[in-house]
């Protein structure tokens, strides 16, 4: 799977916090089924907090 090096930082940036990070949804599905991919989504062990502190640097908008 060719990932966005976007996404890929996003992911490293995680799992180099000590979090696990994972791709899910769409992006995997449309992949196996050869599709293009609009948009990427991931999950992560980390806890809300926890994500702003990884990405304080970056604006966080928490969606509930």
């Amino acid at each position: 799977m060719e990932i966005p090096s976007y996404v890929r930082d996003l992911l490293e940036r995680l799992e180099s916090a000590g979090f696990e990070a994972y791709l899910v949804g769409g992006c995997v599905r449309d992949v196996y089924l050869g599709l293009p991919v609009h948009d990427y989504d991931l999950t992560t062990s980390a806890r809300p907090e926890e994500m702003k502190q990884v990405f304080s640097d970056l604006p966080v908008i928490p969606t509930g």
